[in-house]
């Protein structure tokens, strides 16, 4: 038995459980569109989900990987601060660029980052991403998103 990866687990199932308990108390929706219930209950159903992972392989050790985790190397710490450092720009420029723009030069820099050099996959699926990510969260939730270089297409 793990302790330390079962007490951490346990404590994020009651965490978790409680979150969803007072989560629940708010709207789901609100005049058809996710209402302030909407992400705290997905989050408390992610960490009890989590935490239960966790916790069970806390207690069953053989059911967790044998294998180490290990510190990235010198590349691999430059591919976090190239994340980092992308995603530090990218919200820098979200007002001006707006959001297609931004994500999708984000999601190109991440891609090419992780050592994809193709340049069909660096070219669309950076844009299908940004479309998909606008469609979701632009025309289906309704969530208002900045414009920038997009504005004049209403």
């Amino acid at each position: 038995m793990n302790k330390g990866e079962a007490v951490a687990g346990t404590v994020c199932v009651v965490l978790g459980a409680l979150m969803l308990l007072e989560s629940i108390k708010f709207p789901y929706f609100v005049e058809g569109v996710p209402g302030p219930g909407f992400l705290p209950l997905w989050t408390s159903f992610g960490i009890v989900g989590t935490g239960l992972v966790l916790a069970v392989k806390g207690f069953r050790p053989r059911l967790a990987s044998q294998e180490g985790i290990t510190w990235p190397d010198a590349a691999g710490w430059r591919r976090v601060a190239l994340m980092f450092g992308a995603l530090a720009v990218s919200l820098l420029l979200l007002e001006l660029l707006g959001f297609m723009v931004t994500t999708t030069l984000f999601m190109a820099v991440v891609i090419f980052g992780l050592g994809i050099r193709s340049w069909r996959i660096l070219a669309s699926v950076p844009l299908l991403s940004a479309v998909g990510l606008y469609v979701i969260f632009a025309v289906w939730l309704r969530v208002p998103l900045p414009k920038g270089l997009l504005a004049f297409f209403g």
